[in-house]
Formats: C-alpha cells, sequence, structure tokens
C-alpha cells in the first residue's frame, strides 16, 4: 500500500481493533481515553472527516502514522509501516469517508480523460501495439489491486501484465484474457478492452466443474477468489467448488448463454442495480432450473467487491 493510502485508513476502526472504545461522541468528534497513558476522563479526539487525532492531554496529534510511532516509540518507520499494513489486510480497514471521496472524484475524472480521448479517435484499436504480456508485478500495479483489497496472489494466478502502446505513447495494466484471444486491460485510472472483447472462464480446480459463478466485472470474481482461499466465513461464498465465468460487460450476456449449458447449477453474483438485475433475469429465463440469483449475499452493497471494501449502496 503507499503511505497515502495508509495514512488514509480510519483510525476510528483501528482503534477498534487496538482495543481501544470510544467514550463518547460530541459534535461528529469521538473521544477516548489517551491509549497512551492512564486517565479517568477522555482527552483524545478523532475527527472522523478530517481522519486526525489529537491529545489533549499532551498537546499533540496527527495521522495514523503518527499514531502507532507515539504508541510503539521505539520501532522505526519500516516497522510502523508494515505494522499498520498487516493491521489493514487482517483487519479489513475500511478507508475514511473523505478519501473515498477523493479515490472516486479521480477516478470519474480519469474515466473521463479516458472517454474523450477514446473519442477522439475510434481506429486507435488499430494503432494499438502489445509489446509485452508477462507476470504481474510493477508496483503500481500491485497497490492497485491491494487497494481494491484483493489478494494479490489470488491475482498473479488468474491475471497477466501488459504493456501496450498506442499512436507510440506507452501504457501498463493488468490483463485478463477473454475466450477469443482478447483481454480486458486495467490500471487505477482506466479500464479498456484490447482484442476481440468476450466472456472469460476461468477454471481453479483444472477440469470443469458442474457448477459455475457468473460475474460482471474481473474485480468481483477476484474478490471471491480471494474471499475463498481467506476460508472467511462473510456468507459470500458457496460450499461448491465453481468454475467462474466473467461477462466482462451485461452486454455479453447473450455470448454466455451458450456456454452455460454444460452446468447443473449457475450461481449468479451480478451487480445490484438495474443492468445486473436484467441479466440475471435473462439467464433465469433461458436456465429456470439451474440458476441461483446469489444477490441476496451482498444485498447492501452494488456489487461484490464492494463488500471486503465496505462501500454500502446509497439509499
Amino acid at each position: 500500500m503507499t503511505i497515502d493510502e495508509i495514512k488514509s485508513v480510519s483510525i476510528i476502526q483501528f482503534l477498534e481493533t487496538q482495543g481501544c472504545h470510544k467514550s463518547h461522541v460530541f459534535k461528529g468528534n469521538y473521544w477516548y481515553l489517551s491509549p497512551f497513558r492512564s486517565e479517568q476522563s477522555p482527552s483524545f479526539n478523532v475527527n472522523p472527516v478530517k481522519n486526525l487525532w489529537y491529545d489533549y492531554g499532551e498537546g499533540q496529534g496527527g495521522n495514523i502514522i503518527n499514531l502507532v510511532q507515539k504508541m510503539k516509540p521505539t520501532w522505526n518507520s519500516h516497522e510502523v509501516l508494515s505494522f499498520l499494513e498487516n493491521e489493514i489486510r487482517q483487519h479489513n480497514l475500511d478507508f475514511a469517508a473523505d478519501f473515498l471521496a477523493r479515490m472516486k472524484e479521480q477516478e470519474e475524472k480519469e474515466i473521463w480523460k479516458q472517454s474523450q480521448r477514446m473519442s477522439r479517435g475510434e481506429d486507435k484499436d488499430a494503432h494499438t501495439v502489445i509489446d509485452l504480456i508477462a507476470e504481474l508485478s510493477h508496483p503500481y500495479l500491485r497497490d492497485y489491486i491491494l487497494q481494491r483489497r484483493v489478494d494479490y496472489d489470488v491475482a498473479k494466478e488468474f491475471c497477466k501484465e501488459v504493456h501496450y502502446s498506442i499512436y507510440d505513447k506507452h501504457y501498463y495494466a493488468i490483463a485478463f484474457e477473454n475466450i477469443e484471444g482478447g483481454m480486458e486491460a486495467r490500471n487505477k485510472y482506466s479500464k479498456r478492452s484490447i482484442g476481440k472483447k468476450s466472456i472469460s472462464i476461468v477454471r481453479p480446480s483444472g477440469t470443469q466443474c458442474s457448477h459455475c459463478c457468473v460475474f460482471e466485472g474481473l474485480f468481483d470474481m477476484l474478490t471471491y477468489a480471494s474471499v475463498k482461499k481467506w476460508g472467511v466465513d462473510i456468507g459470500l461464498c458457496i460450499d461448491e467448488d465453481c468454475d467462474y465465468i466473467v461477462l466482462n460487460s451485461v452486454s455479453n450476456v447473450k455470448l454466455l448463454l451458450p456456454f452455460l449449458a454444460d452446468y447443473t447449477c449457475i450461481h449468479c453474483f451480478l451487480d445490484n442495480d438495474d443492468a445486473g438485475i436484467k441479466a440475471t433475469q435473462r439467464i433465469t429465463n433461458a436456465y429456470s432450473c439451474q440458476t441461483v440469483d446469489e444477490s441476496h449475499r451482498y444485498s447492501n452493497y452494488k456489487d461484490v467487491n464492494d463488500v471486503i471494501n465496505g462501500i454500502m449502496k446509497s439509499v
């Protein structure tokens, strides 16, 4: 994880993992007994909007990194950051609300810029040159995967790293191949297809299973596989071994349908939005006896990846 991402993890959630529970909340600020000393009246304050703490007893404050430095004064910077990164992963800590808002705004800006660039030249696909396909290793792609709270080893198992050029400008991305030999290319700021767009089929067991799970996007599938690997019981995964099928776009449902005939049970993990609901209904109409709508497992979230990121649907 980057320093900025670590700094932006919720101090309130972190304190809970350390056994520090709030005494009360006043005007939106959380008050605690100081974790640095014994006291009867709470003097330690956390502002959840700014995601900063302040100890009125000592006149000191700062971010989450400063907090651990104060709690563990003998640790060096590497030990502090390693401890925080481990705690964030182990307890699945959320980013503070302001950081999530800034990330979403930045991502929307980059998506808009990408769409503008693409609209200026629909023939870019014809000028896309793949320079290299290799195992995932780029640190920025690793950070993006971990930012999405996905297990990096799981991502390495199912994805590659692609370096490509468009009009002599060079890019790199996570590469997820489809059954037509094309691929979905993803990084923090862009999402595009290289080659022919189609569905992707993954067989984790090496042979075809009788059950399959259908996902809308790559990170939903990676999330499911990560939770399955971790063995965490959050009610998301089913017990049976399954093939994973990723639509890569809800418009690919028509392409998907013939491949589902080989399965005795089809578990749909599509988005909790109009497009996802309609896609699930089309699959159900074609295979009414085999299809199970699993969206109830994450009914408070838009999609599977949002579950482990704690991003609930807006009411």
